[in-house]
């Protein structure tokens, strides 16, 4: 389904994936045809990514740097947020997309740094995904000005892959490659 959304994006916090402290997936803030619509493309993703990588898939999804992405509704609200390597408490693989509303792209770029660092925080402290999506959510300096709904992973001078869309082609598959 690539770069296509049957749904809008919700206008609050969600989240979709996998949590260390909990047993299956997990979603906050979403409907069951949006969850649902992820859960394909990205099961999609990470089987071609698997098949790519074969016996080294493990390692590489261990170390893969994380995606951020901003996304335009037809209101004119923006959301960002990223999408990051995680599993589950029985060590099964499969990525976490968290992201939160914001005015404007840049508000969305902000947020979707912020979201990174509440992410770290979850994963180190054990939250789990009600307190992930209801924690305080700061905003933070990214070095990204897209202008679009993208998908960057962003080093520190800036993006060093940007996809356009909202659900773009690749993005498991290119996280590994940049795996160090």
């Amino acid at each position: 389904m690539p770069n296509s959304a049957v749904e809008p994006r919700p206008q609050a916090r969600w989240l979709f994936g996998k949590l260390p402290s909990h047993g299956d997936f997990v979603s906050r803030g979403i409907s069951a045809s949006l969850r649902d619509e992820l859960d394909l493309w990205l099961s999609a993703e990470m089987e071609q990514a698997r098949a790519a990588w074969g016996d080294g898939f493990d390692a590489r999804y261990e170390a893969a740097p994380v995606w951020h992405f901003v996304d335009a509704q037809s209101d004119g609200n923006w959301s960002g947020g990223i999408l990051c390597a995680s599993t589950d408490r029985v060590g099964r693989r499969f990525p976490l997309l968290i992201s939160a509303p914001a005015p404007d792209c840049a508000g969305a770029v902000a947020l979707s740094a912020g979201c990174l660092a509440l992410v770290a925080q979850a994963f180190a402290e054990g939250w789990d995904a009600d307190r992930l999506n209801t924690a305080p959510l700061e905003p933070d300096a990214l070095p990204w000005q897209p202008e679009q709904p993208s998908w960057a992973l962003v080093g520190e001078d800036g993006p060093v892959v940007q996809y356009e869309g909202r659900t773009p082609v690749g993005v498991i598959g290119r996280m590994l490659e940049m795996a160090a």
